[in-house]
């Protein structure tokens, strides 16, 4: 099921936070109004992918310093392009906004990384993820069928 509240969050995110992320407003914008639409279930892997990047916790002894503070998102969301390039292995609404949700989150933790660190930084490798993924989402939801982009 659908919950209005991930795009509603999403959207204000997005737009104060990550601003330059054109095809992010129109993206949230779409999935609102076709709030309905889906094409079966996720791919296993789309799901694998998502459970790895909401787990990922930043006090891991297992990550790695070149997967860490501006570069923290690098193995959480590396491998994504192929998983999102149809909107058959995303399926639903629900998964693209928990997606999308998951990246933001991994943006907040790399600045608070930096932050806590005192690492002085204006680049953070999860915006660009979030900014393709996003990028991506939109081709694959402007080419799913049955969808009426506004």
């Amino acid at each position: 099921m659908f919950d209005r509240r991930y795009t509603n969050t999403s959207t204000e995110i997005l737009s104060q936070d990550f601003p330059s992320i054109s095809n992010a407003a129109p993206l949230l914008s779409s999935m609102k109004d076709n709030s309905s639409f889906q094409v079966g279930a996720p791919s296993d892997e789309v799901v694998a992918f998502l459970q790895h990047a909401e787990n990922a916790d930043p006090n891991s002894p297992d990550i790695s310093e070149d997967d860490n503070n501006a570069s923290w998102g690098h193995c959480q969301l590396s491998g994504w392009a192929t998983l999102f390039a149809s909107w058959h292995n995303i399926s639903s609404i629900g998964i693209a906004c928990r997606l999308i949700a998951t990246v933001i989150k991994t943006c907040k933790v790399a600045r608070h990384l930096c932050f806590v660190k005192h690492i002085d930084t204006s680049a953070f490798l999860s915006d660009v993820y979030l900014e393709n993924i996003i990028n991506l989402l939109w081709t694959s939801w402007k080419d799913a069928v049955g969808i009426l982009v506004s």
